[in-house]
């Protein structure tokens, strides 16, 4: 029986570093995000398709989804805190919605204001391109999280006459032999199969739709065996099969191949169809492939997908640090992280998971939280700078969608037994048991039962202790007991810096050193060191730290000044101001794996 989250909203965080952060984003990211995506006429197109003005399509074929997206972010965000303004907004959109929608269940703006013929990439249309079941997915993934928060059915309704229709339209034969051209629906399908399957007060509108849930599963399965099936498929004339992972059947894929957000939405697709259906087969080619990514494609910061051309991966070791390493994939890999740890509860998951959030994905977000990176290199010749908006504005939306889901990842549960992932103030409860981190302490009523608690040991914590007698068990201190909240656990560890090497197969970090502190990766920017960062770092760097910052000695006279990487770019209006590196120069270079174990660190497989 595995574990699971949860919902998002339960979990009430209370914590010095994601108090504010979360604040920002719910009270100025997220309008912002929304008041772009109506100035550039997201709205426009379902407004054209209610009034049958003959207007042709506004922006890139996935603009449904996007805002179905950071729709569902503001529903999480509604789940948490009873919001009337919000509320109001998010059931104005579900009206323009809902009546855009055809009455057979398809809505996919594009597709019925530029080729109505073509759905599903019929007729010499292109899937991939098209985005239809892309969009369809994240309808139903903003309509569960809608009906979570509110306990209104109105989006709901329209997502299931969505989904009807599209196990009507495709699988096994005599149906459609069709996959999504981006990787999304997999995991929407699957939880809309839980939630029809679990929630009892949801049986009047499964009878009014003749909801068969076990349909949303299968069809979802179906999108994995029928990867490399390509017989009466209209195929991609723009990419080959295996940008979105079609190259061959699931089961049989063992490398990270092609556009990487679709890789990790696929992959996570894969891994809630696996515990539902007992694909042992998808376990073993999961287990391979996340070894592949995070030991042979993975940089430091969390962030994957090298290559420009492709959005996507590159060979085995290829990392340079100008890779493109897009927000949306690092943000698909730590959900990915989340699953895998729910079928398997491992310290590494989290550990890949926090190493692409607070690296990575926080460095998406300007300090004002209304600019932006698509892209998110580790080393800059400080013309890259954030955007205000993009005319592909994916980033917005999967970022609203991981933080207001954040709280749920903090714990996870099962019979008897509760697994505290990751170090962040907060609370929850849920009838069976109840439990707070505060202040280094982690207080669990258990309510007179017997509980297993799982504390995770991070990579980068030194000297990890838990007050209670345990055992550690992957990367977990295990305890067993009868828990009181008036007895609170301690938990102390140290987070020192410490200096990386860099897997000896990537040949551009020869002779280089990266910085960390805590689940931080540290990189040197030119605001803080005269216009450059080409510095090289002493054998004995003497390091003094300063708040965020950290003092590290050079070869030469100057210390130079290290910033967490998140924090990049949002200071400066000179190119020079804002170089940055993140792979430094370092004089004692005799052994890497030799000097990385005398200095106490890891010589990391990428990471």
């Amino acid at each position: 029986m595995y574990q699971k989250y949860p919902k998002a909203g339960s979990v009430k965080i209370n914590d010095g570093f994601w108090t504010p952060y979360l604040e920002n984003v719910r009270n100025v990211m997220m309008p912002y995000v929304f008041n772009k995506l109506e100035e550039n006429d997201f709205l426009t197109n379902f407004y054209s398709v209610i009034d049958h003005d003959g207007a042709k399509h506004i922006g890139r074929p996935f603009s449904d989804g996007l805002l179905y997206e950071s729709l569902r972010g503001a529903c999480d965000f509604l789940a948490d805190r009873k919001d009337v303004v919000l509320e109001a907004y998010v059931d104005k959109l579900i009206e323009i919605i809902t009546s855009a929608q055809d009455e057979d269940g398809f809505i996919c703006t594009k597709t019925m204001q530029n080729y109505p013929d073509k759905r599903w990439g019929d007729n010499d249309g292109d899937i991939v391109v098209q985005h239809d079941l892309y969009d369809h997915g994240c309808l139903i993934e903003a309509a569960i999280s809608h009906y979570n928060a509110t306990g209104k059915t109105a989006l709901l309704g329209a997502a299931v006459k969505a989904a009807n229709l599209i196990v009507k339209t495709i699988g096994r034969p005599p149906k459609k032999n069709i996959i999504p051209g981006h990787s999304l629906p997999e995991e929407a399908f699957v939880k809309l199969y839980r939630l029809f399957r679990d929630d009892a007060g949801l049986k009047g509108l499964a009878e009014e739709y003749g909801v068969r849930p076990e349909e949303y599963l299968d069809i979802a399965e179906f999108w994995y065996d029928a990867r490399g099936d390509h017989e009466g498929r209209f195929l991609c004339k723009r990419f080959l099969p295996y940008y979105n992972q079609d190259h061959v059947t699931f089961s049989k894929q063992t490398e990270a191949v092609g556009h990487s957000v679709r890789a990790m939405l696929c992959y996570l697709g894969a891994t809630v169809v696996a515990q539902e259906k007992n694909r042992e087969d998808f376990f073993e080619t999961l287990n391979s492939l996340w070894d592949n990514v995070v030991n042979k494609k993975l940089h430091i910061s969390g962030g994957i997908g090298s290559r420009h051309d492709i959005e996507g991966f590159d060979e085995d070791y290829k990392l340079p640090n100008k890779a493109y390493l897009e927000t949306c994939a690092a943000i698909g890999l730590a959900f990915w992280n989340t699953e895998l740890n729910i079928v398997s509860p491992d310290s590494k998951y989290f550990d890949c998971f926090e190493r692409s959030l607070y690296n990575n994905i926080l460095s998406a977000v300007g300090g004002d939280f209304r600019h932006f990176f698509y892209q998110n290199p580790l080393e800059s010749d400080g013309k890259l700078q954030r955007w205000e908006w993009h005319d592909c504005p994916c980033c917005p939306p999967m970022l609203l969608k991981i933080f207001s889901a954040l709280g749920s990842f903090i714990y996870s549960y099962g019979e008897n037994s509760l697994n505290v992932n990751m170090f962040i103030g907060s609370s929850f409860e849920n009838g069976e048991f109840s439990v707070r981190q505060s202040d280094g302490t982690v207080s669990v009523d258990s309510k007179g039962k017997k509980m297993t608690l799982r504390i995770r040991i991070p990579e980068y914590a030194e000297n990890f202790s838990v007050s209670e007698n345990h055992k550690i068990e992957n990367g977990y201190a295990v305890l067993e007991g009868v828990w009181s909240a008036e007895k609170p656990i301690e938990v102390k560890f140290d987070t020192p810096v410490r200096r990386v090497f860099c897997n000896p197969k990537v040949m551009e970090n020869h002779g280089k050193v990266a910085v960390t502190h805590g689940p931080f990766i540290m990189c040197a920017e030119g605001f803080d060191n005269g216009g450059s960062v080409d510095a090289e770092i002493s054998a004995d760097p003497k390091f003094e730290i300063t708040g965020e910052t950290v003092r590290a000695k050079t070869s030469g006279k100057a210390d130079l000044v290290l910033i967490p990487y998140y924090k990049w770019c949002n200071r400066g209006e000179k190119d020079a101001d804002r170089t940055m590196a993140v792979w430094l120069r370092q004089l004692d270079m005799r052994d890497p794996q030799k000097l990385s174990e005398e200095i106490g660190g890891k010589l990391y497989g990428i990471y």
